[in-house]
């Protein structure tokens, strides 16, 4: 797959801004084969801030230590490298100048090695701090680990958060260092991290992990920050197969669940009916807003009816009235099946979905305005397929349409069956839950 599928594209990218990271200098002074173990904890270690020293180190003695690494002897350079350990974390900002500005090879390495052991050897007993969840080891963390502050803020902090945060940097350091830093920066994380995630999918056939789904959303709480068609696809691919693990996770869905809705709701229109798709396999209640949010931004069918059905999953009675436009929209909708009702055809346009729509919101069984074969389900709300009706029944269509028009503008639901002189209903269908109080979220149907 070519990287412009997947570029994300920031309102100034350039290759200027590429090269703060280094990493093309790194490789191009060592060598791929030879530095990649120590490249590999270099990028982890650079997410990981030193603490503050506690050793006096004066610029000139850095600078001779961190020279001699690539002294014409053996003895040299061992005896520099003894000096830097010994003189701890305050060496750090010099060694990591000399990463970046040194082309001695043999410096380079042994400046990265000795980054790795005065940050990464480091690091693990600092995450054992991190993780014993206290809040004196939660303000230690902000000047420990880049992006910490800005993951708090934006996730939450609990022991699982930490974890997870953890995970992330582990997994993917660029992401969790570039919350601390610009849009640029987590443009071009984020673009490290879809390629490889989607490589480990697609070459080495591992799963993803909730820190690889976790890890594409978080730059994109940077509005900034526009993903492409094919990044929003993986992030989709990824948490329908994640769903099922972390939805059980009370402690993380939650965060995850809002950081999911927070993209969704300025998702790509290529994606937007896959993405009110998944507010309702996913339980997401934001789905109601997405949906009234689409019914204002598209116009297509399948969007619409999605979008129809997302509202009718998650929405509330005052919602109806938004709805009242589309009562004259007699597109077909896009069904899978056709369906017969005693040997006549049953016609579904997109006016009759919302009809259907606003029959649930208000608590009233499609069935009861002449929907025969009307079927409700506790994920999406109905099914688009059989909410029509045949040729032989638009005097009760045009009944029924009344009715909406009449509820839309805030009559309340005293449901007639004019075609067949059926009893007016006055009670709600038992099948049915009672509209839940305005501002309330409405409780999943049932079959």
């Amino acid at each position: 797959m070519s990287a412009s599928r997947l570029e994300l594209r920031p309102s100034q990218l350039s290759l200027a801004s590429a090269n703060r990271f280094g990493i093309a200098r790194l490789v191009g002074l060592v060598g791929i084969c030879r530095c990649l173990p120590i490249l590999a904890m270099a990028v982890w270690a650079g997410s990981v801030k030193a603490v503050e020293p506690t050793v006096a180190v004066t610029q000139d003695q850095a600078h001779q230590w961190v020279v001699a690494l690539g002294a014409p002897t053996f003895a040299e350079r061992e005896r520099a490298m003894g000096e830097i350990l010994r003189a701890g974390t305050p060496m750090v900002p010099h060694l990591r100048q000399a990463v970046r500005e040194f082309r001695d090879p043999e410096l380079v390495q042994r400046a990265e090695f000795a980054l790795s052991k005065l940050t990464v050897d480091d690091l693990e007993s600092r995450i054992a701090t991190f993780l014993d969840g206290t809040a004196e080891s939660g303000l230690l963390a902000r000047q420990w680990f880049s992006g910490w502050e800005q993951f708090a803020l934006m996730v939450g902090d609990s022991i699982p958060l930490r974890e997870l945060f953890v995970k992330v940097m582990k997994s993917h350091p660029r992401i969790t260092q570039s919350l601390a830093e610009g849009t640029v920066e987590r443009s071009l994380a984020a673009q490290e991290a879809v390629v490889t995630i989607e490589t480990a999918i697609r070459q080495k056939n591992l799963p993803p992990t909730v820190a690889d789904g976790v890890a594409l959303l978080l730059p994109l709480t940077d509005q900034a920050v526009t993903a492409g068609v094919r990044y929003e696809e993986i992030i989709l691919g990824v948490f329908n197969r994640l769903y099922g693990t972390v939805s059980r996770d009370s402690q993380l869905w939650g965060p995850v669940s809002r950081l999911l809705e927070q993209w969704m709701q300025r998702s790509r229109p290529e994606n937007r009916a896959a993405a009110l798709w998944s507010t309702m396999q996913w339980s997401l209640p934001g789905g109601a807003k997405l949906g009234l949010q689409s019914l204002e931004e598209m116009k297509d069918v399948e969007t619409v009816q999605t979008a129809l059905q997302s509202i009718a999953r998650f929405g509330v009675p005052r919602d109806a009235a938004k709805l009242a436009p589309l009562l004259q929209d007699n597109r077909p909708a896009a069904t899978s099946i056709p369906t017969d009702v005693q040997d006549r055809r049953l016609r579904v346009t997109i006016a009759d979905v919302a009809l259907a729509t606003i029959a649930i919101l208000h608590g009233v069984s499609p069935k009861d305005l002449g929907m025969q074969a009307a079927e409700l389900h506790p994920l999406v709300g109905f099914s688009v397929d059989h909410v029509g009706f045949t040729a032989d029944q638009q005097a009760e269509r045009a009944e029924a349409m009344r009715l909406a028009t009449a509820w839309c503008a805030g009559e309340k639901p005293k449901v007639t069956r004019a075609a067949t002189g059926a009893k007016a209903v006055t009670e709600l269908p038992p099948e049915i839950p009672k509209p839940d109080e305005p501002g309330a979220p409405a409780e999943p149907l049932k079959p």
